[in-house]
C-alpha cells in the first residue's frame, strides 16, 4: 500500500513539475501578451474596381495591454502569399491601405485580381518586451464595387413549394406581393433582407406553426446578389442569385431551399421616398 502511495506521489510532484516547465517555457508569448492591438473604426474595408487608382482600406488600430508598443505592422495575405505592407511606431494610428500597397505586398498586381478576389490584412504588435501578438479581428478586403442598395422594397414572390401540405390555391403562385426590407450590415455589400422568401415560407407553412418574417442574408459584389448565411426555418440551407438593375434598382433573385427543393424568384422593386 506504502508502495502505490509514493508511486502515486512521484506521478503527481512529476506531471506538476513538467507543468510548470511548459508554462515557463512560452517563446512565442502566445500565453502572456502584454499588448492587444485592436481594429475599430473601419471606415473602408473593400476595394473599389470601379475606381482602382483611388480605392483604399482605412481603419484604425490602438491596444490593449500593460505593455509599451515598439513596432506595428500591418500583413497583408493573398493566394496563400503574405507580406508586409508598412510598420508604425505608435498607437493609436489610422491606417490606410490603398490597392497598390496589398497587391505589392503579395508580390502580385491589380491586374491580376477579379471580381470577388480578397485581401486579409492583419495587424502585428511588438511590445518593448518582445512580446508578439496579432490583431483582435482581422480586414477581409474585397475587390469589389461600391453597394447601396439599403431600404424598402416592394415584393412579388412566385414559387412552388414541394410540399404536400400548402393548398393549390397557393401552391404555386406567381406575384405574392410584400414588403420586404434591406439593411446593410457593417461590410460594403452585405445586406440582411427582413425575409428570404419574400413571405412565402409563412404563406405555405402557416399550417406548421410558421409566423411573421424571416430574415436572411444577400451579397452584392458589383451588382451580382447571392444568398449567404442562411438558414431556412426548417434548417435547409438557402442558395440562389440574381442581378440588380443599373437603372432602375429592380433586384432579381432566384432562391432554392437546398434541403427540400422550394423554389422561388423575388423580383424587389425600390420604394420611392
Amino acid at each position: 500500500m506504502k508502495n502505490i502511495f509514493w508511486l502515486l506521489f512521484i506521478l503527481v510532484a512529476a506531471f506538476a513539475f513538467n507543468g510548470c516547465d511548459e508554462e515557463d517555457e512560452d517563446p512565442a508569448g502566445l500565453r502572456s501578451a502584454g499588448i492587444v492591438p485592436v481594429i475599430s473604426d473601419i471606415s473602408s474595408s473593400f476595394f473599389d474596381l470601379q475606381d482602382l487608382d483611388n480605392a483604399y482600406v482605412e481603419f484604425t488600430v490602438e491596444a490593449s495591454g500593460e505593455d509599451e508598443v515598439s513596432k506595428v505592422e500591418i500583413e497583408a495575405t493573398y493566394n496563400g502569399e503574405t507580406g508586409s505592407i508598412g510598420s508604425y511606431e505608435s498607437l493609436p494610428a489610422t491606417v490606410t491601405v490603398t490597392a497598390s500597397e496589398a497587391v505589392q505586398a503579395v508580390n502580385a498586381t491589380l491586374d491580376e485580381l477579379a471580381l470577388g478576389d480578397v485581401v486579409t490584412l492583419e495587424v502585428i504588435v511588438t511590445s518593448e518586451s518582445g512580446v508578439r501578438a496579432r490583431s483582435n479581428v482581422i480586414i477581409n478586403a474585397t475587390f469589389a464595387c461600391e453597394s447601396d442598395l439599403t431600404g424598402e422594397y416592394v415584393c412579388l414572390a412566385s414559387g412552388a413549394s414541394t410540399d404536400p401540405g400548402p393548398s393549390s390555391d397557393i401552391n404555386p403562385i406567381s406575384d405574392y406581393e410584400t414588403t420586404v426590407v434591406l439593411t446593410e450590415q457593417s461590410v460594403n455589400g452585405a445586406y440582411t433582407i427582413s425575409d428570404f422568401s419574400g413571405g412565402l415560407f409563412t404563406l405555405w407553412y402557416g399550417m406548421y406553426g410558421l409566423a411573421g418574417d424571416y430574415p436572411g442574408e444577400l451579397k452584392d459584389v458589383c451588382g451580382d446578389i447571392t444568398y449567404v448565411n442562411t438558414v431556412g426555418p426548417f434548417s435547409s440551407p438557402i442558395s440562389g442569385s440574381g442581378s440588380v438593375d443599373p437603372e432602375t434598382g429592380v433586384i432579381t433573385i432566384n432562391g432554392l431551399a437546398d434541403d427540400w427543393g422550394d423554389v422561388w424568384t423575388l423580383v424587389l422593386t425600390p420604394v420611392s421616398n
